[in-house]
């Protein structure tokens, strides 16, 4: 046989093992998205929070110090971090919906 007939008989010999790959591939970019997701949302929302109460809420709408505005605004981007975190442990114990872990080796 040649070198080219054993490449054709063999070829799909591989194939499991490739699907697999590409199944731990995904299930790796699935938790990096979702790693990410959170990771964002950490930092992000309580920044976002500060600057939306103290900027649109209370300073538009009560009239109060600027001390207090800036201790209100404190204390919600705390609450918002609060939250956060929440979810991602949450997530991070509890899992996602479907995704059991099985470790095959």
């Amino acid at each position: 046989m040649s070198t080219k007939n054993k490449k054709a008989a063999g070829g799909n010999v591989g194939a499991p093992k490739q699907t697999r790959q590409q199944s731990h591939d995904s299930q790796d970019y699935s938790s990096f998205k979702t790693v990410l997701f959170y990771c964002m949302l950490i930092v992000f929302l309580p920044v976002l929070t500060f600057f939306v109460l103290k900027g649109f809420v209370l300073d538009q709408f009560l009239d109060i110090s600027e001390v207090k505005v800036n201790i209100a605004s404190a204390v919600g981007a705390v609450v918002a971090l609060h939250i956060a975190l929440g979810l991602y442990i949450y997530r991070a114990y509890f899992g996602a919906p479907g995704s059991k872990g099985s470790k095959t080796d």
